[in-house]
């Protein structure tokens, strides 16, 4: 994928004569004085694979990294147990966080109370881990990534966290191609960017949507960040996470300190089902982002009637459709032999159907999106509560001895 196409956000592409030696030498430099942690939100399904496993091993010898937090969610305790077992390896760098454990349910129930903290999704576990790791301030720059890549290499991080800590960009999210015998990133082509596509389309191309528009593979669960920054950062606790974060990273900052850099030539990980109906699987996933996409709209000061949304589906369709005929040329040029292009279609249409449900609910949720509120805010709200939340992680598993930024 390298280029050298700028457009809104800064681009780093993937060249072929990187020095990664150099990179990591960079990177160790600056971490000693700007830590830096690693947060993986993980189900047990995930921790327990392969792919976690050859994960935890790649970190354990990565010397620059100073904390592992893995979010360990919906697990009970004997999977917590065998979850101890796993993450050894790390050493005392690694902190396994149970979600579940009784402590911390009771801390998060308090803190349900004051503020609304929506489904329990990948966003609550990031986001648990995330307080967990202001509440310990042991790193200045945070890189967060999901736990079951494939693909995972010891470039992969420093690719990741290089623009962060050594060049001083603010944010950087993380892209990458997604192919096998077929093309993958089903959501990310045949929804997120004709439906991008149709919004600008349709409201005449406003500078948010240019922006959330020049991301290469904005679905990625690939960033990092300042901890100093990830403090203000409020977002949706379900599957329109990712988005959230990157229209967040456009409310608290500028795009010109936001980056995006190719971290792999080429990503794998488990693959989702399309689901049953549009609570579930990619449909579920689509309708999140969708209504993601309409509460930030609508904060921006856009009006959303149901005639948009009629001519929004059309357009997305369109859209859609069209770029099933590239892609299927792209499969064939490159001899890839499983493009399905009626499955490509009947996915589209059944992405359509799930607008419908993301208007819904954005209509009848207070705040058109179920968001967690940016820990900055809970501090205020409940003074200590971030103590709390440690020693209610600390009781359940001992962690590693703290040591304070300075």
């Amino acid at each position: 994928m390298a280029d050298f196409q700028q457009n809104v956000v800064p681009t780093f592409s993937l060249l072929a004569n990187e020095d990664l030696a150099r990179m990591e030498k960079n990177i160790v430099r600056a971490a000693r004085r700007t830590p830096i942690g690693v947060i993986i939100p993980a189900l047990f399904s995930d921790l327990s694979s392969p792919a976690m496993q050859h994960i935890i091993g790649v970190l354990a010898g990565l010397g620059f990294i100073k904390r592992v937090y893995i979010s360990l969610d919906r697990s009970d305790e004997t999977e917590f147990e065998k979850a101890r077992e796993i993450v050894k390896p790390l050493g005392d760098k690694g902190v396994l966080l149970w979600n579940d454990a009784p402590t911390v349910q009771t801390v998060l129930e308090k803190i349900g109370q004051v503020v609304p903290l929506g489904a329990r999704g990948k966003g609550r576990a990031v986001w648990t881990a995330l307080g967990y790791a202001l509440g310990r301030s042991e790193v200045a720059v945070l890189a967060f990534h999901d736990a079951d890549i494939l693909t995972y290499d010891r470039g992969f991080l420093l690719r990741l966290l290089y623009p962060v800590v050594h060049l001083r960009y603010q944010f950087a999210k993380g892209f990458y191609v997604r192919y096998s015998d077929r093309l993958h990133g089903r959501v990310a082509r045949l929804f997120y960017f004709p439906f991008v596509k149709a919004l600008r389309d349709i409201l005449g191309k406003p500078d948010f949507l240019e922006y959330m528009a020049d991301f290469r593979y904005p679905l990625s669960g690939e960033f990092a960040t300042f901890t100093s920054l990830a403090n203000d950062l409020l977002f949706p606790s379900d599957w329109g996470i990712e988005v959230g974060i990157l229209a967040e990273m456009y409310r608290i900052t500028r795009p010109h300190r936001i980056c995006q850099v190719e971290i792999t030539p080429r990503y794998d990980h488990k693959h989702q089902e399309p689901g049953t109906d549009a609570s579930s699987g990619l449909q579920k996933m689509a309708s999140d982002i969708a209504r993601t996409f309409f509460t930030r709209l609508s904060a921006g000061g856009t009006i959303l009637s149901l005639d948009l949304l009629r001519t929004l589906k059309h357009t997305y369709l369109a859209n859609a459709r069209s770029f099933v005929r590239i892609y299927e040329s792209h499969a064939e040029m490159n001899s890839l032999p499983k493009f399905d292009r009626h499955l490509e279609l009947g996915l589209i249409e059944t992405f359509a159907a799930a607008l419908d449900r993301a208007f819904t609910e954005f209509q009848d949720h207070l705040f058109g999106s179920p968001m967690i509120p940016e820990w900055r805010r809970i501090e205020v709200a409940l003074e200590g509560v971030l103590p709390e939340l440690v020693q209610a992680f600390d009781q359940s598993s001992p962690p590693a001895p703290p040591a304070a930024v300075t």
